[in-house]
């Protein structure tokens, strides 16, 4: 955030700061010192003796303020998750901004190496479940085409498919999405942004098989996540009717931003993108995103659009 609290410094009387040099990159007001602009500058902290103690030496410090550039590209992944964690990141950026990220692995049977971008989809998003941070979603293309990865889109079995059988049994917690798919994207991600990325808490029914129960819907901790159909939409269409008591809409689609992606590889080419939702309904489909923009469910074993999300901070 820019700012430091100097208390620590020293413990016997409020002390005096006094600007050395860069009173251009710090304010100081009291005990805090705040970053007006990235640079260098050098304080000294005095304390005057006391009633019982002597006055301490001075100490000078050397300090460095790294401040966020406001437009999001320009920012590296520690100082993107530094404004993030401070939850002050809004000050500086807005929902839609994007970032553009070198993707370079395998993942789902797709060999892909090329830059993508993510786009925010929220500030502190659902705060009290999930915490601060950034809420992050693939992707778009430089000129801003919302796209999903696809690999034999419409195939079964294989690619981006919520299970390799037809079945939704286990849930978002037990399919092979979330267990093999989102960890093996998360490794082709750069290693400065996979440790801007946290744990992320979400709501999901984790049990499926075709009954809408209340207790089907449990926790789970995911660094890589698909949304829920409740996170995209705001209403509940197919997904277990428990799961929207533990999510919010993000302010992305709350704000009206398009839900139709196009497929990576022929961005001319809507297409249907998986949500982690079970279809409460069913005993075989995940809700997924139609290539309209609406609402709708396929068998756990398509291989469709996938759109993953992620949290920094």
């Amino acid at each position: 955030t820019g700012e430091t609290n100097v208390h620590d410094i020293v413990t016997y009387d409020t002390p005096e700061i006094v600007v050395l040099d860069g009173e251009d990159c710090i304010n100081v007001s009291g005990n805090t010192i705040t970053g007006l602009k990235a640079g260098t500058a050098k304080i000294t902290v005095k304390v005057a003796a006391g009633t019982n103690h002597t006055a301490p030496s001075d100490k000078t410090i050397n300090v460095t303020v790294s401040l966020p550039d406001t437009s999001l590209a320009n920012n590296t992944p520690d100082i993107i998750a530094a404004a993030a964690k401070s939850g002050q990141a809004a000050n500086y950026w807005s929902v839609g901004d994007k970032v553009g990220i070198a993707v370079n692995g395998s993942f789902g049977g797709l060999s892909y190496n090329n830059t993508v971008y993510a786009f925010i989809l929220g500030f502190n998003h659902n705060q009290s479940v999930e915490g601060n941070g950034i809420d992050f979603q693939f992707g778009k293309t430089a000129d801003g085409r919302d796209i999903a990865f696809v690999q034999s889109y419409g195939s079964t079995g294989s690619g981006f498919c919520m299970n390799t059988s037809n079945t939704n049994s286990g849930g978002w917690k037990n399919s092979y999405m979330m267990k093999t798919i989102c960890p093996a994207f998360l490794n082709a991600l750069p290693a400065a942004w996979r440790n801007a990325i946290k744990n992320c808490t979400k709501y999901s029914d984790n049990t499926g098989g075709g009954n809408d129960t209340a207790s089907y819907v449990t926790a789970t901790t995911q660094k890589i996540f698909l949304l829920a159909e409740f996170e995209v939409h705001g209403t509940r269409y197919y997904a277990n009717s428990a799961e929207k008591n533990y999510q919010k809409q993000y302010d992305y689609y709350k704000n009206g931003n398009s839900k139709v992606k196009y497929q990576h590889s022929s961005t001319g080419s809507a297409c249907s993108w998986w949500l982690r939702s079970v279809s409460a309904g069913s005993t075989t489909d995940f809700c997924r995103v139609y290539t309209d923009g609406g609402a709708y469910s396929s068998n756990a074993y398509y291989s469709i659009g996938f759109a993953p999300g992620f949290k920094a901070a």
